[in-house]
């Protein structure tokens, strides 16, 4: 079999048994090719995005137990295998697309491995693919965004405060954006100047990725003073899938490419919006060039468009006047938190 075939075997593998899957673009073959051994790709195709157990795998593939495990932690530190951490029996699985998939594990790590910086730059054109291709037409807005911690009303709920529904998961860590730093690699000079380390990973997730070199374990305190940054930062955290939650910037995350670049609205709004305090509003436009979505006009003070506003608070913590709030959006239902896959 020519290492050409295996890469497409694997990329149509990865479409077919993948819930959003991958068009399989140049692209994206390029990632494959760059993230894969041509050794790695063969086996990759033999486990699929099932897998199993070691035994289980030795019999199926024919590799000797030692040389196999050995192999399939060698993929996990590259991001493309799958561990259950802590087990002694665990499963391994090829990781798939989305939710902590190839479109981000490779550069979890920040640039780890002489592949790195052309991996990211291939990441960059992947996921607009994927955006385009794959998450827009599924035709409805899927990604909830979270208020800032800080910016939440008096009654926010415990199942509509981030800080609150990831306190249980007993295990948290911070990555690289891979969106943030593949825009940077693929366009230096002409990106965004948000912070870098904002992808938060708690429960099993984050277990595997500090195992495998992935992410940096911090404690629960720690996470809700990353998630308070962010919102000072002007991110906005969305999801709370798979044990991740990103912390978007509307330059290079792929929720915003599809908004600003592809026209579809994925983002599915908090229970919140902002509220402006048009007594105390000193019309300085901060709020209006933070806000991700253009929902904020000025002129002798800001005005919100509450169709527009996704309830992120990102214009909240900077008005020197605290003349914004969040408010709860009128007949909002109240947010329930997904429960971690």
């Amino acid at each position: 079999m020519s290492t050409k075939d295996v890469y497409e075997e694997l990329a149509e593998m990865e479409d077919r048994e993948d819930v959003v899957g991958m068009p399989k673009t140049p692209e994206f073959l390029k990632l494959l090719r760059l993230q894969f051994t041509p050794r790695e790709a063969r086996l990759a195709v033999q486990i699929g995005l099932t897998g199993g157990t070691l035994d289980e795998l030795s019999e199926k593939t024919g590799m000797d137990k030692v040389k196999l495990k050995k192999m399939l932690h060698k993929m996990a530190d590259k991001g493309t295998m799958w561990i259950d951490p802590g087990k002694e029996d665990p499963t391994y699985r090829v990781v798939g697309m989305g939710g902590g998939g190839l479109t981000e594990t490779g550069l979890w790590g920040n640039i780890r491995f002489p592949y790195s910086v052309e991996l990211g730059k291939a990441l960059h054109q992947v996921m607009y693919d994927w955006t385009k291709d794959r998450l827009c037409p599924l035709g409805f807005p899927f990604a909830p965004v979270w208020g800032g911690t800080a910016a939440l009303p008096d009654d926010a709920l415990p199942s509509e405060n981030l800080a609150e529904v990831i306190k249980e998961d007993g295990h948290w860590s911070v990555s690289t954006c891979p969106c943030r730093l593949s825009h940077w690699l693929v366009d230096p000079g002409n990106h965004c100047e948000h912070m870098l380390e904002t992808c938060l990973h708690m429960g099993d997730v984050s277990r595997w990725a500090v195992d495998h070199g992935m992410a940096r374990e911090i404690t629960y305190d720690e996470a809700v003073e990353l998630l308070r940054k962010c919102n000072e930062d002007g991110l906005v955290s969305t999801l709370y899938i798979h044990g991740c939650v990103c912390n978007c910037c509307r330059d290079c995350c792929v929720l915003f490419i599809a908004l600003h670049k592809l026209g579809k609205q994925v983002l599915l709004p908090s229970p919140f919006m902002a509220q402006i305090g048009e007594e105390t509003c000193n019309a300085c436009k901060t709020c209006a060039e933070r806000c991700p979505v253009g929902a904020i006009e000025v002129d002798q003070f800001a005005d919100v468009d509450q169709d527009l506003c996704i309830g992120c608070g990102a214009c909240v913590p900077t008005c020197k006047t605290e003349s914004v709030k969040l408010v709860r959006r009128p007949g909002a239902v109240q947010a329930q938190a997904p429960a971690p896959a």
